[in-house]
């Protein structure tokens, strides 16, 4: 058997293992997760909208079944350095799912992380992210000298932004469905949970 085939057959058992493991309303927060990844992100390489991502599928998980999550914008750390990330995840019920993470547009310079499906290993990541809800001193004095150097300010001042911003989308479902109703047709709400819909061919 190919390598090729080895990956899929234990990407599969690895999606199986946690849809079985669940039921009710977390098996569809789970399936939803993994078909929002399998047939979205993946196949289009999908990058760099982690906000985007989480927060269109806290929308659809409340209209289509009535099901409350939570998007979190934080930061995430891969233990490399002092640096932390504005990124988001989603958690129902203290449990995470995070699928902005794994599919990085250059790996070498962002380490790819896990595709977590409540808590639970879809994909590995090359490295274990932390998540944090603020930043400790070490990194913020990172951000510091990122602001006062000339040549970073700019790009420090607008990551400042745009995370605050984020926040607040975050805490306010009119200010998150403004934002997701500026998104591409190619990557809008209607399509990207428009493969939601069709039958899910590993359910039970």
């Amino acid at each position: 058997m190919g390598e090729a085939n080895k990956r899929k057959q234990a990407y599969g058992a690895a999606r199986q293992r946690i849809l079985d493991r669940f039921e009710g309303q977390h098996r569809v927060v789970a399936e939803a997760a993994i078909n929002l990844f399998d047939r979205f992100i993946l196949p289009k390489r999908f990058t760099g909208a982690c906000y985007q991502v989480t927060m269109t599928l806290e929308k659809h998980l409340a209209e289509a079944h009535a099901i409350t999550s939570k998007t979190v914008v934080g930061y995430v750390n891969d233990g490399t350095d002092h640096i932390m990330i504005s990124h988001a995840w989603l958690e129902f019920e203290t449990m995470k799912v995070d699928l902005g993470l794994h599919v990085v547009e250059r790996p070498d310079v962002v380490h790819p992380g896990a595709v977590l499906i409540l808590d639970q290993q879809l994909l590995p990541g090359t490295v274990n992210y932390s998540y944090h809800l603020a930043r400790p001193a070490a990194s913020l004095a990172v951000v510091e000298k990122m602001l006062r150097d000339p040549s970073t300010a700019h790009v420090g001042r607008r990551k400042e932004i745009e995370h605050e911003a984020m926040l607040q989308r975050s805490r306010d479902p009119a200010l998150r469905d403004a934002y997701l109703a500026g998104a591409p047709p190619g990557s809008s709400f209607a399509s990207m949970t428009s493969v939601l819909y069709d039958a899910v061919p590993w359910s039970r």
